[in-house]
């Protein structure tokens, strides 16, 4: 598996650098690419190498006839891997850069014997050996590579559609390298050569994203594809294919895309979805949908919690390679969280070393997390204080009837100050309403008993009246209130 890793990141070398392969060829646990990028010696002799070859060397007379093969589809000069060395062997002189000096393979277009720095080169018209400046830059370069590990055809009935790992696509080959993507017909299985033998797709998303057409994921213990809103996943398994939805619906007298749901246009008379992503909304990936659209972000990239358009630098591990600008390698930017160090990698900052917590702090990429001990609380993302176990200002100001001993089911009875104010206000109410019953009861009687005094003492009306009133009254009142005369 690590050995896959490591071409799925010459891949990624590949696309940065020497995009243009016209086409390759594996015979005898090799493989050959043709890079179609102008370049000098040195510079193709890099790119060659940090996909994990060098330049091409031709010893035999079977790397020779591969040779003409891959000329055929080229134009102007190549560089092969022959570099001078001063001597009077029949290389005059030159080495190959694996450090071999020998070739059944000696046709120079010149026999003029010369000792000045010269690299060798060939071409379509012209398969010859030929002396020039090591500094020239010429249209293109030849790369080998080892192939080691390989596997046979997937089919041979089929027409298979190979993408080599060292960037080149081919229908026939006889050696398959390890690492090749393989897409089988009329089904589009997708298949990777691993240790010499063929995997059908999803694997491992490590490895070329499992093989799946949109993203893969680990469900459980198996890897599986799955596509993007509005697509649906084929038979394969790996492939998507846009699901089958009215492309747009009929609305009654439509005049103008005023008429039509947000998101949606209107085309004589039909309410079409509108496709957001032509004016390109997104800073990465932009996926049109059933009225609308999201962004999504590369590889090691999320989107910004600020504005879900942008994307911003992930990272998942303490370490991971810096973004540098390919014209000026000394400008790199890192996620955050981390700060660049020697060899261009971004290293993880460690914010517990710095007491970004106020108790317990656990370090993790890019950031930090806190927490508190046993008694205490968070009360922000660092900042730790003591747990209130007496509740908080939620809690009911006034219980009653709290028993001694009750069933698990009871409950306590409480009430809050509103309903004892409204119970309070009540009970005066009433008291009052007494209060004046009362008043108005002892009047009548009073009265009454006026009436029938006056009835049977008209004689002295007016004296006796005056003292049944004044009786009447202090009959109200305890005895202590009452006065005789002597």
């Amino acid at each position: 598996m690590r050995e896959i890793l490591g071409m799925a990141m010459a891949l990624v070398v590949l696309r940065v650098h020497g995009e243009n392969i016209s086409e390759g060829f594996c015979v005898e646990g090799k493989c050959f690419a043709v890079q179609t990028d102008s370049a000098t010696f040195d510079e193709a002799q890099e790119v060659c190498r940090e996909k994990g070859g060098h330049l091409m060397t031709v010893r035999t007379p079977k790397s020779a006839d591969v040779l003409a093969k891959l000329l055929k589809g080229t134009s102007g000069n190549v560089w092969l891997g022959l570099r001078y060395q001063c001597s009077n062997d029949g290389l005059k002189g030159y080495k190959w850069v694996t450090g071999d000096e020998t070739s059944l393979y000696i046709n120079w277009e010149s026999d003029r014997a010369i000792c000045s720095p010269q690299c060798a080169s060939v071409s379509q018209k012209v398969q010859k050996l030929a002396e020039r400046p090591c500094e020239e830059r010429i249209e293109g370069y030849l790369c080998e590579y080892e192939n080691v590990g390989y596997c046979q055809p997937l089919s041979n009935d089929a027409d298979v559609l190979y993408e080599i790992p060292f960037g080149f696509k081919a229908n026939e080959l006889q050696e398959i390298p390890q690492g090749t993507n393989a897409t089988l017909p009329p089904l589009r299985t997708r298949h990777i050569c691993l240790d010499g033998s063929w995997t059908q797709a999803p694997w491992s998303c490590e490895v070329f994203g499992g093989g799946c057409d949109y993203k893969c994921r680990l469900n459980g213990e198996n890897y599986e594809c799955f596509c993007q809103p509005g697509f649906k996943l084929d038979s394969n398994r790996v492939t998507c294919s846009k699901e089958e939805h009215e492309p747009a619906f009929k609305v009654a007298d439509v005049k103008s895309s005023e008429d039509c749901n947000p998101g949606y246009r209107n085309e004589s008379g039909v309410c079409v979805d509108e496709d957001e992503c032509e004016s390109a909304p997104c800073e990465h990936e932009c996926l049109n949908t059933e009225g609308g659209y999201h962004c999504e972000c590369y590889e090691g990239f999320i989107q910004s919690k600020e504005d879900v358009l942008k994307c911003k630098m992930h990272c998942t591990q303490p370490q991971c390679p810096a973004e540098c600008d390919f014209n000026n390698e000394d400008q790199c930017n890192c996620p955050d969280g981390f700060v660049l160090d020697e060899g261009k990698i971004c290293v993880d900052i460690d914010e517990c070393d710095s007491g970004a917590c106020d108790q317990n702090c656990k370090n993790t990429p890019g950031g930090f997390v806190c927490s508190c001990n046993e008694g205490f609380e968070l009360s922000d993302e660092n900042n730790c204080v003591k747990e209130d176990f007496e509740g908080s200002g939620s809690s009911t100001p006034f219980d009653f009837f709290t028993p001694t001993s009750r069933s698990p089911t009871d409950k306590p009875m409480s009430i809050s100050a509103g309903s004892l104010l409204a119970i309070m206000v009540a009970i005066v109410v009433c008291i009052l309403a007494l209060v004046c019953l009362a008043h108005c009861i002892l009047r009548r009687y009073c009265q009454k008993h006026n009436y029938d005094v006056h009835k049977g003492h008209e004689n002295i009306y007016d004296v006796q009246q005056v003292i049944i009133e004044k009786n009447c009254t202090e009959q109200t009142f305890p005895n202590r209130y009452l006065k005789r005369d002597t």
